[in-house]
């Protein structure tokens, strides 16, 4: 009778360990995407419509802001319809090689806004990009604001270049 008892908790612990084993090896599941909620709002709007494919352009603000989290490089900020804790960020841009990514805190008294930057990153290397985020307070809004993209090169020489002509041309026509 022992033996028996012995051999059904046996058992018992065993499927119990093979169900938390394949619960813990599992894939995640993925959240709900709050860029896909109803009244989002972003500065590009293509940026939050859902197709990966989509191109969303940002353009500087070329205003002089010396608050504490204010910058002059090309921003998006993404405003949600309520508050939500943020768990994760994933972009999908082969594009962006230097960024920082803040949350707004809810503001304070001398601004609506209260910028906290959640992380920058150097140096892009995957498609998309994923940033976990460690903080755990509710935020209403996300800005991205990108430093460096790879067609800044190129645009630095084609600039560079039709700065060049534009002096040949007017020094020879005098």
């Amino acid at each position: 009778m022992l033996q028996k008892v012995s051999l059904f908790l046996s058992l018992i612990c065993f499927v119990v360990i093979m169900a938390g084993c394949s619960a813990l090896l599992s894939p995640q599941e993925w959240s709900e995407n709050y860029a896909l909620l109803d009244g989002v709002q972003a500065s590009s709007m293509q940026m939050i419509d859902g197709d990966i494919n989509t191109i969303g352009e940002i353009s500087s603000s070329k205003k002089a802001n010396t608050r504490v989290g204010s910058s002059s490089a090309p921003e998006v900020i993404i405003s949600l319809p309520d508050k939500k804790v943020v768990r994760k960020v994933i972009i999908h841009s082969d594009n962006i090689k230097k960024f920082r990514l803040y949350a707004d805190k809810g503001g304070s008294a001398i601004s609506e806004t209260d910028w906290f930057m959640i992380k920058e990153v150097q140096s892009v290397r995957t498609n998309p990009i994923v940033i976990p985020v460690l903080y755990s307070f509710p935020t209403d809004q996300i800005r991205i604001a990108v430093l460096e993209t790879s067609d800044d090169a190129a645009l630095s020489r084609k600039s560079n270049a039709s700065r060049i002509g534009s002096t040949l041309v007017s020094s020879g026509s005098t």
